[in-house]
């Protein structure tokens, strides 16, 4: 199954603190909505306006609202500016439906929409619909993968405007081209987006410049990562769950000592431990055929919630290793045991060791705000 990974970069304009440009993004393991918005003017109103924008539109549409009482509901919001006579805010939605793997683009007077496959621009039929008297253009769109889809505010096809090199801004047709020059020498959707927004602010250099931001869509294989943490809490239980844990697709860890005996019980295989990754401030690695690392539990979930929050940066082997995976991964499943070890709760260890619930739920919270789809199932 494939997923959309949304990557993006934005600059304010010059003098401000805030950009005007927004975007809202939500996901589950089946649907990804992406809204990008250009308020009208910049700083704090345009932000305020395009922020109000992006997230009505993303949350209606993630819940599967259609799309034209969406659009609707924000055409009827937003203002129309008296002199310029266009709206306070301009809107471009991506929605894609792994399930029957269909990407819709919807746009209100967008400026940059490029979809390439395999480097190539390819041309898409857009659909006009007349809601509350404006154009919405609508794209229907199958994807591949590798595919990628650009969305960019005018920030970046205008930069540049006035200069010699650029009397009217720096143009789809230059956009285009870069872009295709940056995928020949294989720079990845993630630099291309922040190299346009460099540029975009090189460009604006000595003029009044904008606010910019420049969005990608690639379409690739889904990576699920499930992680095995705690024997269940009904001993008769073990087995089930086991088995029902490799049914699972995806890379798989199991976490902690008693945990691998479970699987090695079950499994009727042995952990082979690699005494050579042993060090002061970690335990060994092991490994078990099928699965992706096999650690010890409770300190290598500390170093990893330590280590996304910021207050320690020399870790062990083995939080790397999971780290990488848990990086890696557009989903990330928690399978959590309830048996309590009674040595993690001794008052004398520090509150952070002795909870193993605590720990997983801060680490499930920090990585949905860097935007994972994570699960957690208790047994």
């Amino acid at each position: 199954m494939l997923t959309c990974q949304i990557e993006h970069a934005k600059k304010s304009k010059p003098g401000e603190e805030i950009c005007g440009d927004s975007i809202c993004v939500k996901k589950s393991s089946s649907r990804v909505v992406a809204c990008v918005s250009d308020g009208l003017g910049s700083g704090v109103k345009a932000n305020i306006l395009s922020t109000l924008t992006t997230k009505m539109a993303a949350t209606m549409l993630f819940h599967d609202v259609p799309f034209d009482e969406v659009f609707t509901s924000i055409l009827k919001t937003l203002p129309i500016c008296k002199v310029r006579r266009i709206s306070y805010a301009n809107l471009c939605c991506v929605v894609y439906d792994a399930t029957i793997n269909e990407c819709v683009v919807v746009e209100y007077e967008f400026p940059v929409v490029l979809y390439l496959r395999n480097g190539e621009l390819v041309n898409l039929e857009k659909e006009e619909r007349n809601i509350e008297g404006r154009n919405i253009l609508l794209s229907k769109i199958t994807p591949q993968e590798n595919d990628l889809l650009f969305v960019m505010t005018d920030g970046v096809s205008q930069a540049g405007m006035g200069t010699p090199q650029f009397p009217l801004g720096l143009g789809l047709k230059n956009i285009l081209k870069e872009i295709q020059s940056l995928l020949k020498h294989r720079l990845p959707p993630s630099d291309i987006v922040r190299h346009l927004v460099k540029l975009a602010e090189h460009l604006d250099r000595g003029t009044r410049g904008d606010d910019a931001l420049a969005m990608v869509a690639q379409f690739r294989p889904l990576h699920v990562l499930n992680i095995f943490i705690g024997p269940p809490e009904d001993k008769s239980k073990d087995e089930a769950m086991v088995k029902r844990f490799l049914s699972l697709p995806g890379k798989k860890v199991i976490c902690g000592g008693t945990t691998a005996q479970i699987f090695e019980r079950v499994l009727g295989k042995k952990v082979q431990i690699e005494l050579d990754t042993l060090s002061f401030d970690s335990p060994p690695l092991g490994k078990l055929e099928g699965f992706e690392l096999v650690t010890e539990g409770i300190v290598t979930l500390t170093q990893v919630f330590r280590y996304l929050e910021n207050q320690q940066n020399q870790i062990g082997l083995a939080t790397q290793k999971l780290l990488d995976l848990l990086f890696e991964a557009d989903e990330i499943n928690f399978v959590v045991g309830r048996a309590i070890n009674p040595a993690h709760q001794n008052p004398l260890f520090s509150h952070d060791v002795s909870l193993k619930f605590r720990l997983v739920h801060d680490i499930a919270r920090i990585l949905r705000e860097r935007g994972k789809i994570v699960n957690i199932e208790y047994c």
